[in-house]
């Protein structure tokens, strides 16, 4: 990445709040982990699962969907994709725990 966007990346995190970071962080957290269980859940073929997950994803999609866009490089390039995968794979591994530990 160039210095020139590094430097517009720390100016707008000095220009968010706390708040506005955390709840972005969050957010796209908790989106990637549900998307990921499903996945998991899909796979192992468990349905109650499945169901329990669709319902919580699709409830929580209605966050995001209706949230504002973000059009900063700060939010475009770190506060969207690095949780979302830090969450997905989280929800990979703990859904994956949660099978082996219901029916192992």
């Amino acid at each position: 990445m160039p210095t020139k966007e590094i430097r517009k990346i720390a100016k707008e995190w000095k220009d968010a709040t706390a708040y506005e970071i955390w709840e972005g962080i969050r957010d796209n957290f908790v989106f990637g982990l549900l998307g990921a269980t499903l996945v998991v859940f899909i796979s192992t073929r468990t349905d109650w699962a499945v169901l329990a997950g669709y319902l919580v994803y699709y409830y929580f999609m209605g966050r995001i969907v209706n949230r504002p866009k973000y059009v900063t490089s700060l939010g475009k390039l770190i506060v969207f994709p690095i949780p979302s995968a830090l969450g997905a794979f989280t929800g990979y591994k703990l859904a994956f725990m949660l099978h082996l530990a219901i029916a192992g």
